[in-house]
Parts: C-alpha cells; sequence; structure tokens
C-alpha cells in the first residue's frame, strides 16, 4: 500500500493497481479482486445492466410461451430503465429498491413473478462471473406488497380521467368503461359493428403466441346487443376500422396492447400528479356497479353485460357503493 501525491491510496495485487480516496477503499477493491481470484470467478470485462438483459432474455426464453416471454421484456424493461446503465458488479440493494417504485399499483401476482425475475437474472450474473452476491435476495431490497388479484372498480377520479385525457387508448377505455366490454370484444370492435344506435358484440380477440386471434365471444349469452350510451357517440369519430387498432391499423398484438396500456397509465399518472393503476377488468366492474348505483334492472344489467344469469353479476361484478348505501337508508328514512 502506497499513498500518492494526488492523496489517493493505492493497493497493488498480481500486478494490477487498486486505487482508493481512503486506505479501506483501496484495500476492500483489492480484497475483492482476491476473492474473484481464489474462487475461480474469471471477470475479464465489466457489463452493465442492459448488456447482461439482452444476453439473458434468449436463455430466459427457453421453455416459456410466447406471451410468457413478453412478459419477461416487459418486466425486464423496467429495470433496465431504472439501473440499465449501471455496471452490474455495482447494482445495490437500494436499487432494486428503486426499481419497485415502477410497481406501484400493480397486482401481488406480477410482482412475486418480477422478483422471481430479477433474482433469476442475478443469479445468471453470479454464475458467469459479473457479481459475486444476489441484490434482490436482501432484506432492504424487499417490493412492496401489491394489490389483491380481485378486481375493483374505479375512483371518482380515475373514472374523470379516463373520460378527459386524450390518449390513443381512451376510445377503447370508455367502451370498456361505459359499456362493460371486455378486453377482447373491444380489440375485436370495428367500427361497422356499431350502428342504429346500438353496440353488436359478436366477435373478441384471444392471443395465441402473442398473435391476435379473432373468434366468437366468450359463450351464446356473450355475443349481444346494447345501447350505445350517450358518453360513447363522441368518440366514434375517432374510429376508423378498429376501436384500438396497431400501427398498421390492424388489431394489436398483446405485446402492442401492453404496452399501449402502460402508456395510457402513465399519462393519466403524469395529469394526476400521482400513480394511477387499474386493470382493463376493472372497467368492466365499475360499469356494473355504476349501473347499479343508478337502479338499472338487474336483468336488464345481465343482458348488457352477456352473462346467462344473474349470479355472476351478484357475486363478482357488483360492488355496492356507498353511495347506493345512503341512496337505501334515504328511501328506508321516507
Amino acid at each position: 500500500m502506497s499513498k500518492q501525491a494526488n492523496g489517493l491510496y493505492r493497493y497493488w495485487y498480481k500486478g494490477k493497481q487498486f486505487w482508493g480516496k481512503t486506505d479501506p477503499e483501496a484495500k476492500q477493491k483489492r480484497d475483492d479482486y482476491k476473492y474473484e481470484c481464489e474462487h475461480g470467478i474469471d471477470r475479464p470485462e465489466q457489463i452493465t445492466v442492459f448488456d447482461l438483459a439482452n444476453q439473458w432474455l434468449p436463455v430466459a426464453k427457453a421453455g416459456v410461451s410466447n406471451g410468457t416471454y413478453n412478459q419477461y421484456a416487459t418486466i425486464l424493461e423496467k429495470m433496465t430503465d431504472t439501473i440499465g446503465n449501471k455496471l452490474v458488479s455495482a447494482v445495490t440493494s437500494a436499487d432494486i429498491k428503486k426499481i419497485w417504485t415502477g410497481f406501484v399499483g400493480l397486482s401481488q401476482s406480477y410482482i412475486s413473478k418480477a422478483k422471481f425475475l430479477y433474482k433469476s437474472f442475478f443469479q445468471y450474473a453470479i454464475d458467469n462471473g459479473y457479481c459475486r452476491t444476489n441484490p434482490v435476495t436482501a432484506d432492504s431490497a424487499k417490493p412492496h406488497r401489491g394489490t389483491k388479484g380481485t378486481h375493483r372498480c374505479l375512483s371518482d377520479e380515475e373514472i374523470q380521467l379516463i373520460e378527459n385525457v386524450p390518449h390513443r387508448v381512451q376510445a377503447a377505455a370508455m367502451f370498456m368503461l361505459k359499456a362493460g366490454l371486455r378486453r377482447g370484444e373491444v380489440l375485436a370492435l370495428k367500427r361497422s359493428d356499431i350502428h342504429d344506435g346500438r353496440i353488436h358484440v359478436h366477435n373478441a380477440v384471444k392471443f395465441v403466441n402473442n398473435r391476435p386471434v379473432v373468434g366468437r365471444t366468450k359463450n351464446e349469452s356473450s355475443d349481444r346487443s346494447l345501447p350505445l350510451f350517450a358518453p360513447l357517440k363522441p368518440f366514434l369519430q375517432h374510429v376508423d376500422k378498429y376501436v384500438l387498432p396497431d400501427a398498421n391499423g390492424e388489431i394489436c398484438s398483446e405485446t402492442a396492447f401492453q404496452r399501449a396500456w402502460e402508456s395510457y397509465l402513465h399519462t393519466l399518472s403524469v395529469v394526476a400528479g400521482h400513480p394511477i393503476s387499474f386493470r382493463p377488468h376493472d372497467l368492466r366492474h365499475t360499469f356494473v356497479t355504476t349501473g347499479r348505483d343508478k337502479g338499472v334492472d338487474l336483468r336488464i344489467m345481465v343482458d348488457w353485460c352477456g352473462h346467462s344469469s344473474e349470479r355472476m353479476i351478484m357475486q363478482i361484478y357488483d360492488h355496492p357503493s356507498r353511495k347506493r348505501e345512503e341512496s337505501a337508508v334515504s328511501l328506508m328514512d321516507s
């Protein structure tokens, strides 16, 4: 060890120099290198998180469906957007904690899947000599608890954002929110399916290996016709062929829809000044609850939603709100 004229400390080991602003810092760098030599870790070059992610993603693809692979890519992108320029060896538990801020409002199952993926990524880095420890496993790197798997109704603020914030996804969101259409039904909905003041739902999109496949609706009851409600009429002027087309004007792939949806939530979050997150099917739940709050007959709601019985509405989709309870109290008081 020697202290240089510039105030830095220097250690030597097997012809390599290790510098530090303090004696312990320089010594730690030397000891880290000694550890790597003694344990056979060969790290001829440093690599950034972004570059290693591109290297590892094809490895992760083995044995998984295209849909799962695309989800892996989306989850990894959240990491590279936050710490992509950092060297893998320099990533700390604090860096992992920063990544979790991008998962606010997402489900617990999605967060758990992301944690497993990040843990596997850094284990791959360890196995290939790019780092010594896994920062994801540290107690200080634990993610927050996500939302439960059940769907929910949107708040008044979220509804107002959907109604008022322009975005290429807005029309599709409105058809889910104001007509109760499922995601697959919206993606298959054409301008020609809307006529005579009604929305005619006959088809739905399913994804097979990321590609959209158009088929009949979920079941016989789902094939239906419902009114074109007033809030939806202004959006027809923006619909050419499909309500939510891809860049070529055709039906979105699963990846294209996911990216468009994430862009939409980001736009809403910027306008709101805080994170906004909900799932497409939450809009259908909101449609049912709003209708029931306004006194829509249960049998009519069943027909509009394309269910075969009232049980689905009562047990799953209807979330009695405080407004409805207050109305009920008012009726009983009178």
